[in-house]
């Protein structure tokens, strides 16, 4: 009943509890009920790997830690090597699976919750206990997990048994590299030929529209010449149309 109610959808569970136990008390079983009642509504975290416990089962994740485990006490360099691996990958796997079940049950993982989920699966890894915890389905919080840290004498088994690239192997990063470096250089060249011709044809029209501002402002001033005179010429027309009207009025005056 517990895993029923933990791999439910998170947002009824407790509704779903409180039936659960007060159909139990029904019953008689008072004991049930009271321990119904305590459940906990677990994180959206916890409930993906319940659901993933529940769907996909943990036994090669918790295998796998007890592998581990072992390897590392009898310091097994080669054996470390491909298991830190294979761990990797298990842990990387069941992530993902378990952030495609929550979306599918219409609760997709932010990232931050996606971090929980892999660091609840790592504890269950590199813990007995949280391991036998997480299989059970019933998380109702992400478990904590301090670090599956090799110790130095693992480490140093490890890096014991590390195989040296062959210099063949060494030639050819170096000739891949160089390969690289020469495209970049390729890029970098068309990029600079592009740049300084641009800045030339910027110059260039610069210069013609200096040329073009300095007749626009030779032919400002001549307009402003012409402006001056035609204003003049106005001014001048108008008084002699002013003294022509005077001279007019005056001499309809002696007339009459």
């Amino acid at each position: 009943m517990a895993r029923e109610l933990y791999t439910a959808d998170p947002a009824e569970f407790i509704p779903a509890r409180d039936r659960h136990a007060a159909a139990a008390r029904q019953r008689g079983d008072e004991q049930l009920a009271n321990q119904l009642k305590k459940l906990r509504k677990p994180t959206t975290a916890a409930w993906a790997v319940n659901l993933l416990a529940a769907r996909e089962h943990l036994d090669a994740l918790v295998e796998l830690g007890e592998q581990l485990r072992s390897a590392q006490r009898e310091l097994r360099g080669d054996d470390l090597r491909t298991l830190a691996a294979e761990r990797t990958r298990l842990l990387r796997e069941l992530t993902d699976r378990a952030a495609e079940l929550a979306a599918q049950h219409g609760h997709p993982l932010t990232e931050p919750t996606r971090q929980q989920v892999e660091q609840t699966l790592t504890a269950a890894l590199s813990d007995p206990e949280a391991g036998h915890a997480a299989q059970a389905g019933t998380l109702a919080k992400p478990l904590e997990y301090s670090g599956f840290g090799l110790d130095e004498l693992a480490a140093a088994a490890i890096r014991r048994t590390a195989t040296r690239p062959k210099p063949s192997d060494r030639l050819r990063e170096l000739r891949e590299q160089l390969r690289h470096a020469d495209e970049q250089l390729g890029e970098a060249d068309d990029s600079a030929e592009l740049a300084e011709r641009s800045q030339r044809e910027a110059e260039q029209r610069c210069e013609e529209l200096r040329d073009e501002l300095s007749r626009a402002e030779g032919e400002l001033r001549e307009l402003r010449r012409e402006a001056q005179t035609a204003r003049q010429r106005r001014t001048r027309a108008e008084r002699e149309r002013d003294a022509l009207s005077e001279r007019l009025r005056r001499a309809e005056a002696r007339e009459r």
